[in-house]
């Protein structure tokens, strides 16, 4: 706004009217050595004179609009209807309009009004059409910010448009390539067949017209043969042609061929792939109105969940998926340099709901950008904390030979078929025991491959519970109900054996065992093996056992 301080407007050769401070930072900016700056409205340049640019002319006509503007501000002073020389005053705690004249001094009730904030009305009017202004500046930037997001939205949309139209043009294109290649096919099938059928026949014409070229020559001068042999002969001779002729008479290929296309339901699967061939996808996610949060406290090195639920303008919720997430995790710090993003992993639920997945290297703050339609969601970023420390969901059992204790648990196997059944090897109680998926006990299991205070491991396998005893090198395969052993081996090339379960499926069924030091070698690459209850034993450095399907 010009005033008469640093804000005086200033009149440039270009005509156009800048204010004092703005020209001071345009000059500072823009000049250096060259003693002159552009217009920032024509972008003209100007050159500075010698006492800078407040030695500037002032805007004339600017200066007489502020002056007139003052003056219609100092002549606008609220007036009492009834008492017309007195002004009217302004209750700011009461918001009221009064006249001291017509309220005897007091606009209030109680009669005293010290506690309250009177002003002049004319003052309360200008501050108040400040207040309004300013609003009204305020909503028009935010309109304007609107109008623009919509504009880019719809100039997007126009791109998908074109790019959605380029995708089923090209697609159709190759359809198109396709069947054109299947009836150039057909084309050729059906040209390969009418050129067999002509060969044979055309080979058959040109028998039988070398046949008949044959006789007609033997029959000239026939008339004139007095021999009665010669005409015996020529009869002989002209039946068997005849025979022959006869066997000729029949074509021996025909004329049929035909193109089939209902010996298979091609045609149909044919029309109802191209009727399903391609879909239009839309979405009505709001993303301003979408929200994320974790399943669970950070830890670190751990895999974290982020759960994404998308809703509509509306608010209600979305029950499809397909939406393009966008993803960020970077750590927070004072590091110096620019922080490196987290590898993350997106599962799509098809519901409405998304998993983010990732792994947090290090301890600290992190920050979690989303965006759907590269528009940043509720409440975005997401700030989290990542620790050290993986506090327990559940514990249970302390030291002891008690029912609930353990003296050295080493292994642990879960059974999932069974809804999670957990076995625990206890080492130095030789014993196994058996728990539930809420870690409530269930029973102890007892084998005699858990003596000595020496198994290192267990598995789940289709028959049972596979066992692993270091010091008697025996591989036990028993009962998860009883404790009965089904089967068991070692093997004199078993240098502290151990087990190591890999999981496929609900059932882990593939256990690798060798000595230390030595790396596994696959057992395809090497002779020498011995079967052992279903499993297959390398005879020299290691055992890879995988147990029936």
């Amino acid at each position: 706004m010009y005033d008469g301080g640093d804000h005086t407007p200033k009149l440039l050769p270009c005509s156009h009217t800048v204010c004092l401070h703005c020209l001071s930072r345009i000059a500072a900016s823009q000049t250096r050595d060259t003693g002159s700056f552009r217009c920032p409205i024509c972008r003209e340049l100007i050159t500075i004179p010698r006492g800078g640019v407040s030695a500037l002319p002032p805007s004339f006509l600017v200066n007489q609009l502020l002056d007139l503007m003052s003056r219609q501000r100092r002549e606008v002073i609220p007036k009492c209807s009834v008492h017309i020389n007195q002004e009217l005053l302004f209750c700011e705690t009461c918001d009221t309009v009064f006249c001291t004249l017509c309220t005897g001094g007091s606009h209030s009730t109680s009669g005293s009004s010290c506690e309250h904030t009177i002003i002049p009305f004319s003052i309360a009017i200008k501050r108040m059409s400040e207040i309004l202004l300013y609003k009204a500046n305020e909503c028009i930037s935010k309109l304007s910010q609107a109008r623009d997001a919509v504009t880019q939205e719809l100039h997007r949309l126009d791109l998908a448009t074109e790019h959605c139209l380029d995708q089923v043009n090209r697609t159709f294109q190759d359809v198109s390539a396709l069947v054109e290649h299947r009836r150039q096919e057909m084309v050729a099938a059906v040209g390969t067949a009418c050129e067999e059928k002509r060969k044979v026949l055309e080979e058959q014409l040109a028998l039988i017209e070398g046949e008949k070229n044959k006789v007609e020559r033997e029959c000239e001068g026939l008339q004139y043969q007095v021999e009665v042999r010669n005409i015996t002969q020529r009869i002989g001779s002209l039946s068997e042609k005849l025979d022959a002729a006869g066997t000729l008479g029949e074509p021996r290929e025909n004329a049929f061929l035909t193109c089939d296309f209902t010996h298979n339901d091609s045609y149909a699967t044919l029309e109802t792939a191209l009727s399903k061939l391609g879909r239009v996808r839309t979405s009505t996610t709001f993303p301003s109105l979408c929200t994320a949060q974790l399943n669970s406290p950070a830890v670190v090195q751990l895999q974290t969940t982020a759960v994404l639920h998308t809703v509509d303008y509306h608010g209600n919720p979305r029950t499809s998926g397909g939406d393009p997430v966008t993803v960020e995790v970077l750590p927070l710090g004072d590091t110096g340099s620019e922080p490196a993003a987290l590898d993350f992993q997106i599962e799509d639920l098809e519901d409405g709901t998304y998993r983010i997945k990732f792994r947090s290297p290090t301890a600290g703050r992190y920050m979690l950008k989303l965006s759907v339609f590269e528009r940043p969601i509720k409440d975005c970023p997401l700030f989290f904390d990542v620790t050290e420390h993986n506090n327990p969901t559940a514990m249970y059992g302390s030291r002891g030979s008690g029912k609930d204790e353990f003296l050295q648990p080493v292994a642990i196997a879960f059974d999932e078929s069974d809804g999670g059944t957990v076995y625990v090897v206890d080492t130095g109680n030789s014993r196994i025991k058996v728990l539930t998926a809420d870690l409530e006990f269930v029973r102890h299991i007892e084998n005699e491959g858990l003596a000595g205070r020496s198994c290192t491991g267990i598995a789940v396998s289709n028959n049972g519970l596979v066992i692993v005893n270091w010091r008697t090198k025996t591989v036990t395969e028993l009962s998860p109900v009883h404790g009965d052993t089904l089967s068991k081996f070692s093997h004199n090339a078993f240098q502290l054996p151990v087990l190591t379960p890999e999981k496929s499926g609900r059932i882990i069924y593939t256990f690798l065992l060798f000595k230390p030091g030595l790396h596994h070698c696959p057992v395809t690459n090497k002779p020498n093996f011995r079967s052992f209850f279903g499993y297959t034993v390398e005879s020299e450095e290691s055992l890879y056992m995988s147990s029936p399907l």
